[in-house]
Parts: C-alpha cells; sequence; structure tokens
C-alpha cells in the first residue's frame, strides 16, 4: 500500500466500488478502496433488487443477474394488485465482486481486511483516513494521505458522523433480514412486497424469484413504528413466519440469510468539505419511501466521481469546488427524497385499511405515473393520489413537520 493516494475511498459497497471504477476508469488518478472485511463479497447486506438503471447504466454482466422480474406486485392485508414495472433480482455478492474487480483492473488498489476508523485532518480539510487491519495486526494510528477522501461506509458513516455531517444519533433506524431459498415459487415472476402488519409490523415483506428453484424472502421495518405495530417477536421469527405462511413457495433449503440496517434521514446532509465526499448510505442516499439503496447509492457515487475528477484535474479540492455534487443531489434527489420520507412515515404506520387503500391506488396508477413511481420522480399530486386519508392521521401532522 502506498503512503497517499489522490483518491481513498472508505468502503467497498456499491457506491465505494463504483465510485473508485469511475474515476479508475476515466483517469490516471490513484485510488484505493480499503474495505473492512477480508473479501468485498462478505459485505453482503442487500436483497440485490434493482432497476434497468443499474444494470444497463453500469454494465452488470448476466452472470451477475440471478432473475429478470416482469412486474411489481404490492399486496396489502386483503388487496393486490400488479404494475408493469421491470426489474432484477442481482446476486449482491457477486456484484460487489465484480465492481471490485472492475476499479482493480481500471488501476484501482482494492484493499480487505482494512477498517477506517476516522478522518486525517489538517484544520478544516480532510486530509486522508487512519486505518486499521480488522485482524489486529496493525493499530489505529496508521494514516493513509488522500487529496480526496469518500466515505462509503454504509450506515455506519463512519466518517460522516465524526465530522458531524450525518448525525446517526437523529436519524431513523430500521433493520432487514432476507432468507435466500432453495424451493418451490410461483408467483408469475414478479417482485412482491406486502404492506401488511401481520407479516411486517411497521414495514414490509418481500418474495423475489431468484432463478430456477431458488427465491428470496424477507422482512423489513422502521424500528419507531414496529415498536407500535409489532406483537415483540423478532425479525427473524417473521421471515420465518413469511416463508412458512404462504401456500404460493415453500422451502426446501435455507442457503443464505443476510441481514442489514438501515439508519436514515431525508438524505440533505452535507456530503461535501475540503478535500472530502461522501456517498451511498454514509449520507442517506437509500430512498425513504421503499428502501432501495443500490441504485441511488450507485447513482451518488456516480456524481460525486463527475465532481472530482473535475476537481482534481482542476488542482483544486476544497468545499467551494466539490460542493457541486452535494449540490446536484439535492436538485435531482435531495428535495424529492424529503419529501418522500414524510410519505414514507405514515405509509409504514398505516393501518390495514389504510394499507388495502393504498395497493388500490397504486394499482390504478396510469403508465407514466407508474413510470414515475419506478424512479421516484413522484410530485405532490402523485403523492396525495396514492395516499389513502384518514382523521387519524391528523394527530401526526406534529412529528411529520420535524421533515420540512
Amino acid at each position: 500500500m502506498q503512503e497517499t493516494y489522490d483518491v481513498v475511498v472508505a468502503g467497498g459497497g456499491p457506491a465505494g466500488l463504483q465510485f473508485a471504477r469511475e474515476v479508475a476508469s476515466r483517469s490516471d488518478r490513484s485510488v484505493a478502496v480499503l474495505e473492512r472485511n477480508d473479501a468485498l463479497r462478505e459485505n453482503d447486506k442487500s436483497t440485490g433488487g434493482t432497476f434497468v438503471e443499474v444494470v444497463e447504466g453500469y454494465g452488470i454482466p448476466d452472470e451477475v443477474v440471478m432473475s429478470r422480474t416482469e412486474s411489481v406486485t404490492f399486496e396489502g392485508p386483503t388487496s393486490s394488485g400488479r404494475l408493469d414495472i421491470e426489474g432484477y433480482v442481482l446476486d449482491f455478492p457477486a456484484l460487489l465482486e465484480f465492481l471490485g474487480d472492475a476499479a482493480a483492473a481500471a488501476g484501482a488498489d482494492v484493499i480487505t481486511g482494512t477498517e477506517v476508523t476516522g478522518p486525517v485532518l489538517e484544520g478544516d480539510a480532510i486530509r486522508g483516513v487512519r486505518y486499521r487491519d480488522a485482524d489486529g495486526g496493525r493499530g489505529d494510528g496508521a494514516e493513509l494521505g488522500a487529496a480526496v477522501t469518500v466515505d462509503a461506509t454504509g450506515p455506519a458513516a463512519t466518517l460522516t458522523s465524526e465530522l458531524g455531517f450525518f448525525d446517526r444519533e437523529a436519524a431513523q433506524r430500521g433493520i432487514g433480514l432476507e432468507f435466500e431459498v432453495e424451493g418451490s415459487y410461483e408467483t408469475g415472476g414478479t417482485m412482491l412486497f406486502r404492506f401488511d402488519h401481520a407479516a411486517a409490523p411497521g414495514g414490509y415483506a418481500w418474495t423475489f424469484p431468484a432463478g430456477e428453484g431458488v427465491f428470496k424472502a424477507g422482512v423489513c421495518w422502521v424500528d419507531d413504528f414496529n415498536a407500535v405495530h409489532g406483537d415483540g417477536a423478532t425479525v427473524h421469527d417473521h421471515v420465518e413466519r413469511w416463508i412458512a405462511g404462504d401456500p404460493r413457495w415453500s422451502a426446501d433449503r435455507i442457503r443464505a440469510k443476510h441481514a442489514g440496517e438501515a439508519v436514515s434521514n431525508n438524505s440533505l446532509n452535507r456530503r461535501a468539505a475540503d478535500g472530502f465526499l461522501a456517498v451511498g448510505d454514509a449520507v442517506s442516499s437509500i430512498n425513504p419511501l421503499f428502501g432501495e439503496g443500490i441504485r441511488p447509492g450507485m447513482q451518488s457515487a456516480e456524481m460525486a466521481a463527475d465532481v472530482a475528477l473535475d476537481a482534481l484535474n482542476a488542482g483544486d479540492v476544497s468545499r467551494g469546488r466539490l460542493g457541486a455534487y452535494e449540490r446536484r443531489w439535492n436538485e435531482e434527489k435531495g428535495r424529492a427524497w424529503k419529501l418522500q420520507r414524510i410519505v414514507g412515515e405514515l405509509l409504514y404506520d398505516f393501518d390495514a385499511d389504510q394499507q388495502d387503500r393504498f395497493v388500490r391506488k397504486a394499482n390504478g396508477l396510469s403508465p407514466a405515473a407508474t413510470e414515475r413511481l419506478r424512479t421516484y420522480d413522484l410530485g405532490v399530486l402523485d403523492l396525495l393520489g396514492l395516499y389513502p386519508f384518514d382523521p387519524a392521521d391528523l394527530a401526526k401532522v406534529p412529528r411529520l413537520m420535524r421533515h420540512l
């Protein structure tokens, strides 16, 4: 490992690896990615559900795609609707390996078994990272310098939290657990999401096809709303119930389990400083309506890489220059995420009747509105059209106002 790089990326998830891939493939800049796991594929925390922007936009090969789906199905306690939204289910560990190999092939150093523990500061500027070997072979005092340091550590937000750019303690928290199952699955090649507190109190349950004789099934929830609607059962209990309780699928063998946490706010966080950028869930890029992380995380990495390359070429890595990324995110995503965060807070707290009405309203969307839903480009009128108002929701207004 060198002592200094043009770019050091903390974290080897999709956002960090895509950032490294972008910079290394589009320039001769020296790039290092530090990942705390011993292998990239061990960072397995996602269901792998995504859409065409990721697969075609970032050149994801067929061997990473487990299944292509023809639709998205929303279910409530007693209602169901299918939307014509094509999607993909990825082998997430294989995605990480592909992105890491692509970054390395372009010239980046992808260094595993190395945990970033904090930033190296020079006044208000970030000049690199402190790190240690994950096996304890090197102490916390080791430093790696960089012209541009990138936090891509996901919800851990290792650098952004220490710098005060992302307040993890004030953020909303959630959890998700998925089983990868060998067995039968008969839902017509759809990504199925169920909004039903019996299945997923304070969240949703899902089942995705994942190749011949394989499916993925899981449950996620927002902790605040699970506390209201839950029965005290663990997320593991709920996944087991979800798999065992529906005749449309059956399990022969559980071959893998993936779990992850969500720590999120409305995404309007500080994303740039002198010598510093933050991407993915280190600054809550996850979509707050349905919790999709891969697509917005990689899109944030692409935006940040564009700005980083311009800044490095200009010899100016100040916040004034790097802040163009933050402004672009807020313009293209952040303001929409802020509004959708409010809707998400309502969605996961709906009663059973509202869950059913939401599903029926979604099923009635026009093709154009369905596409806006797919891309999260929903306007106020779209969101109002989906909202199943109940007078009891008026009591929630003070809680919702904090997002404005």
